[in-house]
């Protein structure tokens, strides 16, 4: 694939609702500092796939992932300040490579402010889940489990800690919600995606803020918040397409 195109966006204020008014108070504005249109392959992406018969390719408008088991794609540039990653995603049915599990709806997930315990850039893995659990990092898991449980967590480099969530059923655990039509994936509907992380401040502590068509489906106000690092789209057993990837930040 040949190399993607670098957007001449940065600077460029953007008039954007969603949740902007919650967060990026005048007189600071939002400005674009970074997309991906996929229109030009995967150069500004790292990919770790733990199946090689997976399939992404960014052509056409569209960034498409189809894979048989565990993925992760690494946006290569560290994110830091008062940001907001917002995408739109659609959920389709998992390839004829997931065998068991193919052609169900799951797993439009994510990493974000991740960093190696010493702080610097997360090294290579293989893509299988199991191998993040020593990377400190916010996780959120969006319709994962075959679209049973949507999830917050907080990797501290040695655990992985579920901070709220929800979940079908027997399998909830303990403080988790039921599940709901705007906390599943809906097959071929898009989905806006926003994430936002922000310094907190006295007047307003919500240092995270997690989206799907504008509807807030995790906050958090921790006391000692991961406030930057890296961002990588994750999935498994499953066919995602994601498009209009942006960058902004709060200046």
């Amino acid at each position: 694939m040949g190399p993607a195109v670098r957007l001449p966006l940065c600077g460029l204020i953007l008039s954007i609702p969603l949740l902007a008014a919650a967060w990026c108070e005048p007189p600071r504005k939002l400005e674009q500092v970074a997309a991906d249109d996929f229109r030009a392959g995967l150069a500004r992406w790292r990919l770790e796939a733990e199946d090689e018969r997976a399939v992404v390719t960014a052509a056409g408008g569209v960034l498409d992932i189809a894979t048989p088991a565990g993925l992760s794609l690494w946006w290569r540039e560290p994110l830091s300040g008062d940001y907001a990653i917002r995408f739109t995603a659609v959920a389709l049915p998992a390839p004829a490579t997931a065998g068991a599990l193919a052609g169900r709806i799951s797993d439009l997930n994510m990493f974000w402010n991740a960093l190696e315990a010493d702080g610097s850039q997360p090294y290579p893995r293989t893509g299988k889940f199991a191998g993040y659990d020593t990377l400190p990092t916010y996780y959120a898991g969006f319709g994962a489990n075959g679209n049973t449980t949507t999830r917050l967590r907080l990797y501290d480099g040695s655990q992985r800690r579920l901070l709220t969530g929800f979940a079908d059923g027997a399998i909830a655990e303990p403080g988790e919600l039921p599940m709901t039509p705007q906390t599943r994936l809906h097959a071929g509907k898009p989905l806006s995606i926003e994430i936002v992380s922000r310094q907190p401040t006295a007047a307003d502590p919500v240092h995270l803020r997690w989206a799907a068509d504008s509807n807030e489906v995790f906050t958090r106000a921790d006391p000692n918040p991961r406030l930057q690092g890296y961002f990588a789209l994750r999935t498994t057993a499953s066919r995602i397409q994601i498009r209009d990837f942006q960058i902004l930040s709060c200046r």
